[in-house]
């Protein structure tokens, strides 16, 4: 007789379509969760770096409160067909399509009409982020109801992430090398060939999302109690403390904002005969020298990917994955930052980051399992399952995160005196003295500041395999109307 744990319940015709959908996904967030959305600020629609600065942090702090509101609102809420999130993927897709090509739409750059830009886009990007967060939330919520097999529930979280993150990986790299490609080569303007690419990969990838409703949901909501209040799911949510642990690790992550100055740190620091023809530079520009530093130090992170999976195995559990992950880029960072970047010693250091990078695919994996445990462990306690409250933090974190990066970057450049210059013959020498000096350290050791930062919360969660047997077995006999383990409050409560 088959055993729920040995069961398989997810077919490869579902998992296609599921992973099918999730790269339509990626596909608009590539345009929006990368650097190059604050180039776009920046450089083409130019907005001033402080203005940038404060728009990318009030926007943050609205998903910060908007992201757990919504997690909660699908928590309370069940569809009259018994499914909590299905639906969900299935109405979201057209609105977020549209609200990102709105996104990329630049009207204007004139100055005497900033308040009426930017007043645009805090109204387009509150849209977008609305029913992009209903997306993403229902999206990860669902890998941990596909299947109540928690062994085929991490493969199943393991190809998604590696399947995401490589489609998010590639196009958010590649997209801004081509679209200056294009622009220099056929006399474009920035501004156009990013709305043409929005419609492409922003309104395309959504329609493509669609396919991400072909999973079914097999942990059924009624077999758990749900919450009735927003201020019981909010409780519960502090409650979770495997989940609030990671995402502090995330957040402190987060103040490695070195990552979004990379494309400025080529066009005004780098020489035009880096690549050795200075033809070349001018056709691939800053964002394309981007692409290679990013091809060179983030490629490497898909084996990670391939090998979550034993290295979970190897050190005893997703956590401990995770610290390998930043000490090693601790360490290669410190390596890069004294080899420097006069000359050819650029390819070197990037050679050395990208090493370090191997581990560093397994990181959404692991997170993805570890908040997956959390809402077992946390029905297992409770009695109640919190997969949008849960899954809505993911996505809260994940933007906060982004936000927090991208507005220190643009502060950053506001302090140093950063001005955007365009169509200039030579941008060498344009910044600041200021901007000149530290430009490679903030480059290059803010991530490892924020590594070492990372590790801190980690050290702290304790949810080993024998517990999460327990929770697994617990939760099985309770399914089934059987007696439980006793250790779980919430049985003891019941049997009480």
């Amino acid at each position: 007789m088959e055993t729920a744990e040995e069961k398989r319940y997810i077919s490869k015709k579902e998992m296609g379509n599921f992973l099918f959908g999730l790269s339509g996904q990626n596909m608009v967030y590539s345009l929006i969760g990368a650097s190059f959305f604050t180039y776009f600020m920046t450089d083409i629609a130019m907005f001033p770096a402080a203005i940038v600065s404060v728009l990318l942090i009030v926007m943050k702090v609205w998903d910060g409160v908007n992201d757990p509101i919504v997690g909660s609102f699908i928590d309370r809420h069940t569809f009259k067909n018994g499914e909590k999130l299905r639906p969900f993927l299935r109405y979201t897709p057209l609105p977020v399509g549209i609200f990102t090509v709105l996104l990329f739409l630049v009207f204007s750059t004139a100055e005497n009409l900033l308040w009426l830009r930017v007043s645009y886009f805090v109204i387009i990007y509150i849209c977008w982020d609305l029913v992009y967060t209903v997306q993403d939330v229902a999206v990860w919520g669902i890998t941990a109801m596909a299947s109540p097999n928690s062994n085929e529930r991490d493969r199943f979280v393991q190809w998604s992430r590696t399947i995401g993150s490589a489609v998010y990986g590639v196009l958010s790299t590649v997209i801004p090398m081509v679209l200056e490609m294009i622009a220099n080569a056929k006399g474009f303007s920035m501004a156009l060939v990013t709305l043409v690419f929005a419609v492409i990969f922003g309104l395309g990838g959504a329609m493509i999302s669609y396919r991400c409703a072909k999973v079914q949901e097999r942990v059924l909501v009624n077999k758990t109690e749900r919450q009735a209040t927003i201020a019981e799911s909010f409780s519960l949510l502090f409650k979770n403390k495997m989940l609030l642990l990671v995402t502090l690790a995330n957040l402190f992550g987060a103040l490695g904002f070195g990552a979004s100055l990379v494309t400025y740190f080529f066009k005004y620091e780098i020489p035009g005969d880096f690549l050795g023809d200075s033809g070349i530079m001018g056709i691939i520009g800053a964002l394309g020298l981007t692409t290679i530093y990013f091809a060179l130090t983030t490629v490497p992170s898909f084996i990670g990917m391939i090998l979550a999976d034993k290295l979970k195995k190897w050190l005893g559990g997703y956590v401990n994955v995770l610290i390998l992950i930043q000490v090693v880029n601790i360490i290669v960072r410190v390596i890069a930052y004294f080899i420097g970047y006069e000359g050819k010693s650029l390819w070197i250091a990037m050679l050395v980051i990208g090493i370090g990078s191997l581990p560093a695919g397994a990181s959404s994996i692991a997170q993805t399992s570890i908040f997956c445990d959390s809402i077992d462990y946390m029905e297992w306690k409770t009695g109640k399952r919190t997969e949008g409250i849960t899954f809505s933090m993911q996505t809260s974190f994940t933007k906060i995160s982004s936000g927090i990066t991208s507005g220190l970057a643009t502060l950053a450049l506001s302090i140093l005196g950063y001005k955007a210059i365009d169509n200039a013959e030579v941008y060498i020498g344009t910044q600041t003295a200021m901007f000149d000096k530290w430009m490679w350290p903030l480059v290059i050791l803010t991530p490892a500041i924020a590594s070492v930062l990372y590790i801190i919360p980690l050290l702290f969660i304790r949810y080993n395999k024998e517990k999460r047997a327990i929770v697994e077995s617990d939760l099985k006999a309770r399914r089934l109307g059987e007696k439980e383990s006793g250790l779980s409050p919430y049985a003891s409560k019941n049997e009480g």
